[in-house]
């Protein structure tokens, strides 16, 4: 396209490139988008380049990290693609437990450098995530209440703002930035690096993955488990229930029991092993006969990559969130069946338990979160299921949202289509300070393909 500069014409794909049908797509799917360009950044410089041209041309800008969006904020029809995939340099200083990484990074490279140390950074459950929109939106994983979520351990970050100007966001640098980069979705700018501080982990650790016969009400009474076992717990467990139904050729699974309900239990513990697998046994041991286990101890890089093969690039997947205080009898009636009902075998609906560093303040944008995130992530295969399995979500979330105040998770939040007003009850007083922020930094909105705050007036 002549609108680009020489210097940043090779790194163009434009629609009549061999090359734009890949570089469009996206790893969900259902999200089918035509932008007029993306830009494969391999500087900072060219993220400049690419926000001055978006800008002096008006031009919807979408910013993609790894591109694992579910509402698909990694693309736009009609706009401009950032493509960060080639910032992925990273630097690790184990004495400081620093490490700093690009924002094209994923999970899986950081966890391999910092794990040769016995040190990790608060992640994601998919190896293949990026760094960038998990950190910006929250961050939940497996270190969670030991550590807290990915953006509380972030205490630094390289970025370009709106004008196109190279800033440093920083506890003594423009902090007010970093503040709002701690949970607030990517809306003062495009991160080139995030530094983040390890902490120490594994690199051999304890790890529950069990799933449970669910049939004949035995959904209900692990749920109940689940949940009694959740108010005990020590902070250095982070543990997760979901519900489901055994795929066909699901593997590790017992023949003949595919379609058979499920309750499952992950759980990683923070020490030593041994303590682990003993604190987990209640989970582990529901039932006599579990119809899978792969528990035990393992590398933590391992679990990390644990959900891996779950979640194909261009699978279809749509999963949203609401934020409970407790789990009442008649929320788990309410999610037994449900996790019955699902169009889809590769569905599940997942129960995140929070406490410890989880719950705990954070300086930053994201505000403390519930004892429990409920999350029925909608997954499946085909175009024509796409009614179906989206409704199955939006029928679950409605029913559950009275019981709830109303906050998501907002790298959770199916496709955003509730706007400012799911984006206000999330940040809830916090809002009007992110608002001034984005006025400050981005009044136009030009970073709005997130999860959106509009500047303030």
């Amino acid at each position: 396209m002549a609108d680009f500069p020489r210097s940043l014409r090779d790194a163009v794909i434009t629609r009549d490139d061999p090359e734009y049908a890949r570089a469009r797509a996206v790893w969900n799917g259902v999200i089918d988008r035509y932008p007029l360009a993306v830009v494969r950044c391999r500087s900072v410089d060219d993220v400049r380049l690419a926000v001055e041209i978006a800008r002096r041309h008006r031009w919807p800008l979408a910013v993609r990290g790894g591109g694992h969006s579910v509402a698909g904020h990694g693309t736009v029809d009609d706009g401009l693609v950032l493509d960060l995939a080639r910032l992925t340099g990273l630097e690790f200083d184990p004495d400081r437990r620093l490490v700093t990484a690009g924002g094209g990074a994923t999970w899986g490279q950081v966890d391999a450098a910092t794990q040769a140390a016995g040190l990790a950074v608060p992640g994601g459950v998919f190896s293949r995530t990026g760094i960038a929109g998990l950190t910006l939106g929250g961050g939940y994983g497996w270190i969670r209440n030991r550590y807290g979520l990915s953006c509380a351990s972030l205490v630094r970050a390289e970025m370009v703002t709106a004008d196109s100007e190279a800033v440093t966001a920083s506890a003594t640098e423009n902090p007010e930035l970093l503040w709002a980069l701690r949970g607030s979705g990517g809306n003062v700018g495009v991160v080139t690096s995030f530094t983040y501080r390890a902490h120490p982990v594994g690199p051999r650790a304890y790890f529950l993955f069990v799933f449970h016969d669910a049939r004949a009400g035995r959904a209900t009474r692990g749920l109940r488990l689940f949940r009694d076992f959740c108010r005990a717990a020590p902070d250095e467990v982070s543990t997760l229930a979901f519900l489901g139904r055994v795929p066909d050729a699901g593997e590790g699974f017992a023949a003949g029991t595919a379609g058979w309900p499920f309750v499952g239990f992950a759980g990683l513990y923070v020490g030593d092993p041994g303590e682990g697998a003993s604190l987990l046994s209640p989970l582990r041991e529901f039932s006599r006969d579990p119809l899978a286990d792969a528990s035990g101890v393992t590398d933590y890089v391992d679990v990390q990559q644990v959900f891996d093969a779950d979640y194909p690039d261009g699978g279809r997947y749509y999963w949203k969130s609401v934020n409970l205080e407790t789990l009442d009898e008649e929320t788990i009636d309410l999610l037994a069946e449900a996790g019955r009902s699902a169009p889809s075998d590769l569905s599940t609906i997942d129960l995140w338990h929070n406490a410890g560093a989880a719950t705990g303040p954070v300086d930053g944008a994201l505000s403390s979160h519930a004892a429990f995130m409920i999350n029925p992530e909608a997954n499946w295969v085909t175009a024509a299921d796409d009614p179906a399995n989206i409704h199955w979500v939006r029928e679950l979330v409605a029913a559950l949202t009275p019981k709830s105040d109303g906050s998501r998770y907002l790298n959770f939040a199916g496709f955003q289509e509730e706007g400012e007003d799911a984006v206000r009850a999330t940040f809830r007083d916090d809002y009007v300070r992110l608002a001034r922020i984005k006025a400050r930094w981005d009044p136009e909105n030009c970073f709005r393909l997130n999860q959106n705050v509009h500047p303030a007036a």
